[in-house]
């Protein structure tokens, strides 16, 4: 419907300048509406897709109607075009004013995207029944606008413009004016004509929408009773059909309407007992047609009425040779039967009516039983769905491509809350099957968190064991034993404690010159005096080396308070990296939220799940409910002709036991 092709900006990008536009859009031509709108709101979290201006809001509305969600879709929509409408506006101010500045980057939509918009918006809601919002939207469709860039769409809004109009009491309304303005009212014109003409008129040439307003027309006047202009309305619609030659796209389309054209004009005349007419009109039908087995039918009771009835019995023959999968051709057994019985043949009519009775005896057990084992699998063992990949095909409105693969319940599939039932059980499903797909996913993801956990811990007992193999306590009291005695020092200023290797290497000397010197008696070198001057210079050295060590004490002292700075700023920091170390093998913070996040996603999931589950047991029962309530009809139905067919058997079996007891009589 609205797709990438249709939903135009004023530039179009050649190519995705956003990888997660390109997502979206790839999903989007799959058919997996879901999921574009999912990636699309994932991208608006996370800031947004960048580079395709008014896009993926285009693709977005598209999204929710092939989804089934006409009024987010049109909330969307209408919040585009006021902002193209303010854009527009502000855009006006600019040029009329000078140096003002430009008009901002607003969403632009192309006038004939915007009518478009408006046009399926319409149309949804026209199929879902609520012609109001239909209306509101179609009147908001530029008619000359959208003629000129879609003209088959600008037939079809016509169309069903006048449907509506016919649907509701403005249909014998009048039309004001004859422009092309999509806010016509319905006030008398100077010409007095109904919008109803007016828009027939215009599609006087639109081929296949100006023969379906036709035909609608002419049923509209059966409902109201005026069956003469209706058969007028029918032959000339029948005679304007068979002078064209339709497009090869819609021939099918094309004679299924003239055929559904012949076969009610017929039903008019049978309703008139002109049956002449009706077998007339019924004979140029196919044999093959979508409407040939109602045309056989109708061909029978036509020429039954007319006299004809070896021609009317030949034509059930014909229709009971085919599959009784119809309601309506229930009826056939027993109108053989009558057909046989007015034939002046008794005992086939008599064989016809047993049988008739044999078959709905046998139709009505299996009702009960398809009734009695009705469930869901059995409804879906009866449809065939048509598939693109592996997903169900859907078409421009969400709705599954289906068909019956048991034909009774055609007439139940064919209804739209029928459609519309299937429809959001199928998305459920496939929101069930996303949700448990990602609940495997969270699965995965705690097997990885698992797997982390232990990596982790094996990564803990090992630096565990090399702090215990570095004896840092060791380290520490040491440390603490180093500033214990330099303070110490510094309190009693101990020159000692504060000399250089220099310093002690020299006091070491000095030290020993002086034990030396104590263990030598006087005299003992020889010369009393020399004794006496070896320790006068000892102690001239003692001196100076005591004078240099309390001049460097000042420097001294800062040396070794320097490294004991840096030794405390080294401690300090491993300190801080043991305490970091003993922390994370302590405890995983990431690995904890983590954890909880996917708990918490967990238990989102569940509570979804739950609640998808709820929505599609509401959906069966629907679906389920629809189906049985068809089914209970189809048996009142049969139990009506299997009355019917008794009495008939009754009543012939006592004329042909009469007329034998007459002929014996005779015989006698």
């Amino acid at each position: 419907m609205l797709d990438a092709a249709l939903v135009n900006a004023d530039a179009a990008p050649a190519r995705a300048k956003d990888p997660a536009y390109g997502w979206v859009l790839y999903n989007y031509h799959q058919g997996e509406a879901l999921k574009a709108l999912t990636l699309l709101e994932v991208a608006r979290e996370r800031g947004g897709i960048r580079g395709h201006g008014a896009y993926p809001e285009l693709v977005k509305g598209g999204l929710m109607l092939s989804y089934g969600m006409p009024r987010e879709a049109r909330d969307l929509f209408a919040r585009l075009l006021k902002e193209t409408k303010d854009t527009d506006a502000q855009s006006g101010r600019n040029e009329r004013g000078v140096g003002e500045r430009g008009a901002n980057s607003g969403v632009t939509l192309v006038p004939g995207i915007r009518s478009q918009a408006w046009f399926y918006l319409g149309k949804v809601f026209y199929l879902e029944g609520d012609y109001p919002q239909a209306h509101e939207n179609f009147q908001k469709v530029d008619g000359p606008v959208l003629e000129e860039s879609d003209s088959e769409l600008y037939a079809e809004w016509l169309y069903l413009r006048a449907r509506l109009a016919m649907l509701s009491d403005s249909y014998n309304s009048s039309y004001a004016s004859s422009d092309e303005s999509p806010r016509e009212n319905l006030s008398n014109n100077s010409n007095g004509e109904t919008l109803v003409e007016h828009l027939r008129a215009r599609l006087k040439h639109s081929g296949v929408w100006a023969h379906y307003l036709s035909y609608n027309i002419a049923m509209a006047e059966v409902t109201d009773g005026d069956v003469e202009k209706a058969q007028q309305s029918l032959r000339e619609l029948i005679s304007r059909m068979e002078g064209e030659t339709p497009a090869d796209d819609r021939d099918s389309e094309y004679r299924a309407l003239l055929d559904k054209s012949r076969l009610s004009l017929a039903r008019l005349h049978l309703r008139e007992a002109r049956f002449a007419d009706a077998l007339r009109l019924l004979s140029a039908m196919p044999l093959n047609g979508v409407f040939s087995d109602t045309a056989l039918y109708d061909y029978a009771v036509a020429a039954a009425e007319q006299g004809q009835l070896q021609r009317a019995l030949d034509a059930l023959e014909a229709l009971s040779q085919r599959t009784l999968f119809l309601s309506w051709r229930e009826q056939v057994p027993y109108a053989r039967g009558y057909v046989l019985e007015q034939l002046n043949q008794p005992r086939k009519a008599l064989n016809a009516f047993v049988q008739a009775s044999e078959h709905y005896e046998s139709r009505g057990r299996e009702l009960v039983a398809a009734r009695q084992s009705l469930t869901e699998e059995n409804l879906m063992a009866r449809l065939s769905f048509l598939r693109n990949n592996d997903e169900i095909a859907t078409d421009a409105y969400g709705r599954l491509r289906v068909m019956p693969s048991d034909f009774g319940i055609s007439d139940v599939l064919a209804t739209e809350p029928f459609q519309q039932a299937l429809s959001e059980l199928n998305e459920l499903y496939q929101m069930q099957t996303l949700l448990t797909q990602r609940e495997d996913q969270f699965s995965t993801f705690e097997t990885m968190l698992e797997t982390r956990r232990a990596q982790r811990e094996r990564r803990s007992r090992e630096a565990r064991f090399e702090l215990e193999q570095q004896q840092a306590d060791e380290w520490v009291e040491q440390q603490h034993s180093f500033r214990a005695e330099i303070d110490a020092a510094i309190a009693i200023d101990d020159f000692d404690f504060f000399m250089t290797s220099k310093q002690k290497t020299l006091k070491a000397r000095l030290d020993r010159v002086a034990a030396t010197l104590a263990q030598l008696p006087e005299g003992s070198l020889g010369d009393g005096k020399s004794v006496e001057r070896q320790r006068t210079n000892y102690a001239r050295m003692k001196a100076y080396f005591d004078w240099t060590l309390a001049n460097d004490y000042g420097v001294n002292r800062w040396a070794a308070q320097k490294q004991l700075r840096e030794l405390n700023a080294e401690m300090q920091q491993f300190e801080n990296q043991r305490a970091a170390i003993d922390a994370l093998v302590a405890g995983d913070e990431k690995h904890d939220e983590l954890a909880g996040r996917l708990i918490r996603k967990g238990d989102d999931i569940q509570s979804l799940k739950a609640q998808v589950q709820e929505a599609i047991a509401q959906a069966r029962n629907i679906l389920m409910g629809r189906l049985d309530k068809a089914l209970e009809q189809q048996g009142r139905e049969l139990q009506r002709y299997l009355v019917a067919s008794r009495h008939a058997q009754a009543r012939l079996a006592d004329q042909l036991f009469r007329a034998g007891q007459s002929t014996e009589a005779a015989d006698e």
